[in-house]
Parts: structure tokens; C-alpha cells; sequence
């Protein structure tokens, strides 16, 4: 079954919650890793401050992703596997992001080997993110997509009559 776009945000606020981290994380990982290396001697205050202000969005869109699906429900199915999985996903994520703010605060800026690494893995989390989604949107799953790579399927024979 193929999944489009529209459907997939429609049905599934998860995914535009998935997105939404995402489109921020790869842009503003790409913007800072060049000034955040670990050749420099200090990571500039802006880098911090940009770092900063992404999690306080991407908590707001938590927090208003959670308040929707409380209110509408996930989907109007019954309970589904997904469901539990979008459900816990946003539990952790409102849940995450306020002691990961506290945590970073008192980073100094003198830690570039930390702040290029955290950058780092910004960009290959928002990768991962946007290839996941692909792959859903194709309408594979991601085991199907390994498989075929590993194994091509061989073309059955068919009876002669």
C-alpha cells in the first residue's frame, strides 16, 4: 500500500512532529558545524544560542503535537501497533527535551570536540529522519528495503503445460 504525503501528516501528527525535527535539524547543523569544529578554540555564542532556540521550537511543536493528539485522538481506528509507538514517541520527547535544555546550558563553549559531536549527531539524526520517512512514503518498510538489497528476488518458474 502506497502512502502519500497529505495522508501520512493527516492521519499521523507523529509524522509532521518527525518532519519538522527533521527540516530544522539538518539546515541549522549544516550552518553550524563549520564554526563549531574541534580546530577552533571556543564555539561562537550564536552557534549556542541557535542550538538553543531549535530545542525550545522543537519542544513547542511537541508540546502542541501532544496537546492535539489528546484532545483528537492519533487516528480513528482502532489501537494499532503505530499508535502506541507515535503515542510513546511523544510521551518521550515532551518529556526529554526540558532536562536535555538543563543539561546543556552550562556547556562552556570551550568544549568544541562536544559541541561539534552534538552537532554532528544533529545532522545524522535529521538525515535519518528525512530517509526513514522516504522509505515509509514509497511505501516499503525499511526491512523490506534492506532485503531486497541483500537478496534480489529471483523470478519464479511458472508450469508448462
Amino acid at each position: 500500500m502506497k502512502v502519500s504525503l497529505a495522508m501520512l501528516f493527516r492521519e499521523r501528527p507523529a509524522s509532521r512532529l518527525l518532519a519538522v525535527e527533521a527540516l530544522c535539524a539538518l539546515p541549522i547543523a549544516t550552518l553550524t558545524l563549520p564554526t563549531s569544529t574541534p580546530d577552533h578554540h571556543t564555539v561562537p555564542e550564536w552557534v549556542q544560542l541557535l542550538g538553543l532556540m531549535m530545542l525550545f521550537v522543537l519542544y513547542g511543536t511537541a508540546l502542541y503535537t501532544w496537546r492535539l493528539v489528546m484532545i483528537g485522538g492519533l487516528r480513528p481506528t482502532p489501537t494499532t501497533r503505530q499508535q502506541i509507538r507515535d503515542d510513546r514517541r511523544l510521551r518521550l520527547l515532551v518529556l526529554s527535551y526540558p532536562p536535555l535544555v538543563a543539561l546543556l546550558l552550562p556547556i562552556p563553549s570551550t568544549w568544541t570536540p562536544f559541541w561539534f559531536g552534538l552537532t554532528l549527531a544533529t545532522a545524522v539524526g535529521g538525515a535519518v529522519s528525512l530517509v526513514r520517512m522516504a522509505v515509509m512514503l514509497s511505501g516499503r518498510s525499511i526491512r523490506e528495503t534492506a532485503a531486497d538489497r541483500a537478496d534480489p528476488p529471483t523470478p519464479r518458474a511458472t508450469k508448462v503445460q
